[in-house]
């Protein structure tokens, strides 16, 4: 950026943006306020010629050994196998042939292959908040208007598992749980933020009610980093499977799972979040930011119990325009000029759904799976206006 009192913004959605194939996809800002200029589209992107095959369900032994056994039988060079994810479900991220894809979806044992996306977030202007915390300086709490509208209490040994870019483990707003917390990115250990967008949807979820900075929707709720987004806001669909099947095998009934994130349609994510839902855990996901109906994306399509799919209002309860809307969306949530944490120890203004998605985390980890209903928000473009989450 032009200036050091500019960051990077993320949003894979980031919601605050990712982007689909189905589509170019409107970026959005961290700013300090609600009007900016609309930055450049970007896409997902197929990867030609790199697939993700997932395994149907069956013992972790087994698993490995039909891995092993498909390898073996159609020449696949285990080289050429990128990444390799166990869990709740078991498969392989690698560079295929056709022919070697089309035996694989024939196969009994295989469950889905599915071809490799990568995303890559928009960078986006970021107006840092003159307050700053640090260990020598202390700054005046308050209470962002998003927490005040939807309700806050004390989030103490509640857990919420944010995919996303990392998050700061150590600012001073945020409780971070440092033996779970686990990076998705291929070689590299740190699931701390270095883009910024995890440290924004934490601080919305969990930041604490202390003297300083803001304060969370359930204030000083554990949160579990799940990085899946490197420094420049590069990730892939590989990485957000892995992270979401993590959370799955390690997460138990109550816990809560933020996405601020979607892909282009993938009938394999949108599974294991309905998995994940089964469980009894609660699934938020982000709607998007692109003024369209969010059926064409994953996991925003997604329509199961326990699964929470949010919009974002303004502080009138009149929907932004920005925000995608349909028929899978349960909520409407504050996202647009909302303060927050960010990396840093700092702190940040954001507008999108992925600041709409965590105030829905922070209640379904007070309340245990309970969204109250606080009106309808107004413009809704879909002509069934969404209820306004509540506490």
């Amino acid at each position: 950026m032009r200036s050091t009192n500019f960051k990077k913004a993320v949003s894979f959605f980031a919601l605050a943006s990712v982007f689909s194939m189905a589509g170019c996809q409107k970026d959005e800002l961290l700013e300090e306020t609600a009007t900016a200029p609309t930055p450049p589209a970007a896409a997902s992107k197929a990867v030609e010629g790199k697939y993700i095959v997932v395994m149907k369900n069956g013992s972790a032994a087994s698993k490995q050994e039909l891995r092993n056994r498909l390898f073996s039988r159609l020449g696949i060079n285990q080289n050429r196998v990128s990444e390799v994810f166990n869990g709740a479900s078991d498969g392989f991220t690698g560079n295929l042939s056709k022919d070697q894809v089309l035996q694989l979806r024939q196969d009994e044992n295989v469950a889905y292959v599915e071809q490799e996306q990568t995303v890559q977030l928009e960078k986006a202007v970021a107006t840092l908040s003159a307050e700053t915390t640090t260990s020598t300086t202390a700054t005046t709490q308050s209470i962002p208007w998003g927490v005040a509208r939807v309700g806050y209490g004390d989030g103490t040994g509640k857990t919420v598992w944010v995919i996303d870019s990392g998050v700061q483990s150590t600012h001073p707003d945020l409780n971070v749980d440092k033996t779970r917390s686990k990076s998705f990115i291929s070689g590299v250990t740190s699931y701390e933020d270095g883009y910024g967008h995890g440290t924004a949807v934490a601080g919305i979820i969990g930041a604490k009610n202390n003297t300083t900075g803001v304060v969370g929707v359930a204030a000083n709720a554990t949160i579990v980093a799940l990085r899946v987004f490197d420094n420049t806001g590069y990730g892939t669909l590989t990485r957000i499977y892995s992270a979401l099947n993590h959370a799955y095998t390690y997460g138990k009934a109550g816990d809560v799972v933020n996405m601020s994130l979607r892909v282009a349609a993938s009938t394999m994510l949108d599974d294991l979040v309905r998995k994940v839902a089964a469980k009894g855990m609660f699934v938020v996901v982000a709607s998007g930011n692109s003024s369209i109906d969010c059926k064409v994306d994953s996991p925003a399509r997604v329509v199961a119990t326990n699964v929470y799919v949010v919009s974002n209002m303004d502080s009138y309860g009149k929907f932004n325009a920005s925000s995608n809307f349909g028929a899978s969306v349960k909520y409407a949530a504050p996202g647009t000029n909302i303060k927050t944490t960010w990396k840093g120890s700092g702190y940040v203004n954001g507008n999108g759904t992925s600041y709409a998605a965590p105030h829905v985390a922070g209640i379904l980890a007070l309340t245990g799976g309970r969204v109250g209903s606080q009106g309808l928000v107004t413009n809704d473009p879909d002509g069934k206006p969404d209820p306004i989450a509540l506490k």
